[in-house]
């Protein structure tokens, strides 16, 4: 997954091999021509919902995203997820664990949003899960640190399921790169 951070990075992204982006740093007025560009590039959009300038984290700026098409939605925030999850987007949480205090208020977000996609943040944290957090968490998409074939390899070793990565010469690798599909 390319993460890609405002529009200047788009068409890297719409050029590379990388079929998702998680796109970040978008002010409202662009959303439309963005979702535009990448569903005719045949590529699926994950929008990081909690940094765009322009939009409440409410009811009515879902139901906008969901009439532009934004398929997905990226957010920290649980209701936010409810909301996107009860209008038939895919969700997928952003944990951040900066500590041992923090992964377990971070389970206790992912219980109460039910997110069909975990972002785990920074993605050598993978080695810390204990196997029972591990069973009962959704799919993890690993990020942050994930700069070269050897932190890749790590996070699908450690229980990943994808990579979300800023490094845009990662974007180009085939899928299947590492062993998975």
């Amino acid at each position: 997954m390319a993460a890609v951070y405002g529009t200047q990075h788009l068409p890297a992204f719409l050029a590379s091999a990388a079929e998702v982006g998680i796109v970040a740093n978008v002010e409202l007025r662009e959303l439309l021509a963005l979702s535009t560009r990448i569903r005719d590039a045949g590529k699926f959009l994950m929008l990081n919902v909690d940094t765009c300038e322009g939009l409440a984290q409410d009811k009515a700026a879902i139901d906008y995203l969901v009439a532009l098409g934004v398929p997905s939605l990226v957010s920290t925030r649980v209701a936010t997820l409810l909301r996107a999850s009860r209008a038939g987007m895919i969700t997928m949480q952003k944990v951040f664990v900066t500590d041992r205090t923090t992964w377990p208020r971070s389970l206790k977000a992912l219980e109460q949003s039910e997110p069909n996609l975990v972002q785990l943040m920074p993605a050598p944290m993978l080695t810390q899960l204990k196997p029972a957090d591990r069973a009962v968490l959704p799919p993890i998409v690993a990020s942050g640190f994930v700069c070269n074939a050897d932190d890749a390899r790590a996070a699908l070793e450690g229980g990943a399921v994808a990579l979300s990565t800023s490094e845009q010469a990662m974007w180009n690798l085939p899928a299947g790169t590492f062993g998975k599909p």
